[in-house]
């Protein structure tokens, strides 16, 4: 099982600072993700608002960090698909792994949020649908020269070259998220993409299994071998010195980014809202909903769920709630060198320096 790092941010302005100072510490995190041996990078759309809007461009943050790396590899989780065109989405990814030198995966997904749509000019109603057809074009683009389509939404007649080629060939790995969704899940498998979830928010880990099942089972059906595709688990993460101080350092922001889920779920049925509602700090950790305490805690916490869900990856959310920066990355630093080589990770580390950020 790979540890990922994961970026969603839950801005607070007061704590995190202005724009400038905020991306400066997002380049931060990703220089201590590759030298804490961490996998990949993973960074969310979002716009209009306080949860995720800081981050409306993964492709221009991952081509930042692109550039000051050489290992860990990039994803998007997700491009907000139905926001773009897909042939756009195509060649920009493209060029990302080009810059990258090969370190780009594609995950994409609907969202949460009708505004988004609303403002874009897009229909949230037929979104899932939408994604679905061009996920397959992105697909197509990538490996069909000359590239034609045909499709519900789409046609594009005239044969055409897409440019410029990917790197990894035939394309980079594509991922798509599901969540609550069964026929999600199903058609995720059943087109042989890799799933990346949140189990963190399913009433438990047996429904979360249960979900990951139905992905498996579609994989298999459809021939593809459930041993060759990955599946990524998000979850919010803190690795303090001790429980008391892990406790202490993190849940003031903890609360703050649960008011921010908690807001995010309103129109979600009631037992997801009545699910997250509950989810304090010592919920978190004593039901292995968050990555939280000590290193002894969390390679506790992740090797149980990487045993109860069979996950490849399990990305931490280190920065949210306003967290200062110089605790973010010492709890990176900690997971990856006290945990990750209990869990098998392979550790490619080098040197990192010091933070330049106070607390």
């Amino acid at each position: 099982m790979k540890l990922d790092c994961y970026l969603l941010n839950t801005y607070y302005p007061e704590l995190d600072g202005p724009g400038p100072v905020l991306y400066k510490n997002f380049l931060e995190q990703a220089d201590t993700a590759e030298a804490s041996g961490f996998d990949t990078a993973w960074y969310t759309e979002h716009h209009f608002r306080t949860f995720g809007g800081m981050t409306p461009s993964v492709t221009a943050l991952m081509s930042a960090v692109a550039q000051r790396t050489r290992r860990i590899r990039l994803g998007s989780a997700v491009v907000i698909l139905p926001l773009h065109h897909p042939l756009a989405v195509a060649e920009e990814m493209a060029v990302l792994d080009i810059l990258s030198e090969g370190r780009i995966e594609l995950g994409v997904g609907r969202g949460m949020e009708a505004f988004e749509y609303k403002v874009f000019g897009s229909d949230f109603a037929k979104a899932q649908e939408k994604l679905e057809e061009q996920i397959q074009i992105i697909r197509a683009a990538w490996t069909q020269h000359p590239f034609t389509w045909h499709g519900r939404m789409y046609d594009f007649p005239v044969p055409m070259e897409i440019l410029p080629s990917p790197v990894q060939q035939p394309h980079p790995p594509i991922w798509m998220s599901a969540v609550f969704s069964e026929a999600h899940y199903r058609w995720i498998g059943l087109q042989g993409f890799n799933l990346m979830t949140l189990s963190w928010v399913q009433p438990n880990l047996a429904r979360a299994r249960a979900l990951i099942n139905i992905y498996r089972e579609a994989l298999q059906e459809a021939g593809h071998d459930p041993a060759t595709r990955d599946i990524m688990a998000m979850y919010p993460t803190y690795c303090g010195e001790t429980p008391a101080q892990a406790k202490k350092d993190v849940e003031l922001h903890w609360e703050n980014w649960h008011r921010f889920a908690i807001e995010e779920v309103k129109h979600h049925p009631e037992p997801v809202r009545k699910a997250v509602s509950r989810m304090n700090y010592d919920v978190m950790a004593g039901e292995n909903r968050g990555i939280f305490g000590d290193p002894a805690m969390c390679e506790a916490s992740l090797k149980h769920i990487g045993e109860e869900l069979g996950v490849t990856h399990i990305a931490g959310v280190y920065h949210f709630g306003g967290l200062a920066q110089e605790r973010v990355l010492a709890s990176m630093r900690r997971l990856g060198s006290e945990v990750a080589p209990a869990l098998g990770q392979a550790q490619r580390v080098r040197p990192c320096p010091p933070s330049t950020t106070s607390v």
